[in-house]
């Protein structure tokens, strides 16, 4: 390292796997290695509002590594993973992802935890010719299609799908929406207004927002409120506000039941909102969820075998952020095996070519035009809050 701070979380560590996090944990071998590492350079929002996304890609990630280093190296050559905590600061994520690529010199970045951050790393991405793997989701991050830029999770087009499948299905056809003006809610607004002008029978009949640091959401939800169309609300946002929301939500009376973005889907959520969670609903990925799955889910015996794993580790459940932090160092870890080399184009063009890998939160499918990983059908479920915990409806 060029460069020590506290802010960096240096760990050498160990190596990937036999078949790229084919993940055979159980069985763990010792291959002699190079003395050259292949760099991962890696930014998590651990800290600030959006630190319960980055926090559990952070763990996840680090020991994902550790776990793979007991099982060889990738290329013959350990992995050398240089972390830092980008503070929920876009700004800060950019400046960080410079120093990655200048300074720390790594093959591949895997970040952000979020959509502003991620956006802000991106045009390092391409300058620099260092492709950039994202945790954060919304549709502005492949399209239009950023050359350099790979993104885990499903888009707020897909998740936003399965909740209009939802609604519509209950007839649940007039909808008020509530939005943070900051990004990742700004750009999930757009969708949904999109969504809704395409599809038809889900109708935005009330359309309200708030900024990033509100602490009272009651002036937009009386509002909603008093609109006597209103079926259900939806709240775009990530962080702690939807839990703001829920709560002003509950201390209104408002009848129409809450529908959150599945950026929310994480056991802090209920956490912070308490009992005015009760009867929430949004989508979720399949790690969130693999008790209620069916063994014939293709991603269940991967997802209960790192929860198992992750759970030895930290004493706690892992959930859907974690996976997108395995995801993302799997993809990551299978481009660099197919590509032989860890040279920027050759790791792109391997990542383009990503075909049919499986994950924990679902299967990943990349190619020259399509940076977003996954098939057209959502893998992400429909729950609804009870007694505190995410729950499956139809």
């Amino acid at each position: 390292m060029k460069r020590q701070n506290q802010e960096r979380t240096k760990s050498i560590v160990g190596n990937i796997l036999k078949a790229a996090f084919g993940l055979s944990i159980g069985v763990m071998t010792t291959v002699s290695i190079a003395a050259d590492a292949v760099k991962i350079g890696v930014v998590t929002t651990s800290t600030g509002p959006g630190s319960y996304l980055g926090e559990a890609e952070e763990k996840t990630i680090k020991l994902m590594v550790d776990t793979l280093n007991k099982q060889g190296g990738v290329l013959g050559r350990k992995i050398e993973l240089v972390h830092y905590d980008d503070g929920t600061n876009a700004d800060r994520a950019r400046t960080l992802m410079q120093r990655l690529v200048t300074e720390d010199e790594v093959s591949l970045v895997i970040g952000s935890s979020t959509t502003p951050n991620t956006l802000s790393m991106a045009d390092v991405a391409t300058r620099s010719k260092v492709p950039l793997i994202s945790m954060a989701g919304a549709k502005v991050l492949t399209e239009p299609l950023r050359p350099w830029l790979f993104v885990i999770p499903e888009n707020d087009v897909m998740a936003l799908g399965v909740m209009f499948d939802h609604l519509a299905k209950h007839k649940l056809n007039n909808v008020a929406l509530l939005s943070s003006t900051s990004g990742f809610g700004r750009a999930a607004r757009e969708v949904a207004l999109e969504l809704s002008a395409k599809r038809g029978d889900v109708k935005v009949v009330a359309d309200e927002t708030y900024a990033a640091g509100d602490t009272d959401m009651s002036a937009q939800l009386t509002r909603i409120r008093s609109n006597g169309q209103v079926q259900a609300v939806i709240n775009l946002d990530f962080g702690n506000q939807p839990a703001i929301v829920t709560r002003n939500h509950a201390a209104l009376g408002i009848k129409a039941p809450l529908y959150l973005s599945h950026s929310t889907a994480a056991p802090k959520y209920p956490e912070l909102a308490g009992p005015a969670s009760e009867g929430a609903r949004l989508a979720v990925p399949s790690l969130m969820v693999v008790d209620q799955l069916p063994d014939s889910a293709p991603e269940k015996a991967k997802a209960l075998e790192f929860r198992t794993l992750y759970q030895e580790r930290y004493k706690e459940l892992p959930h859907g952020f974690h996976g997108y932090g395995y995801d993302g160092l799997l993809v990551a870890v299978d481009a660099i095996k197919r590509a032989g080399s860890t040279d920027g184009q050759a790791l792109k063009d391997a990542l383009e070519k990503t075909k049919g890998l499986p994950g924990v939160t679902g299967e990943y499918n990349y190619s020259a035009t399509n940076h977003g990983g996954y098939v057209p059908k959502s893998k992400l479920h429909m729950t609804e809050i009870r007694n505190g915990k995410f729950v499956m409806i139809d």
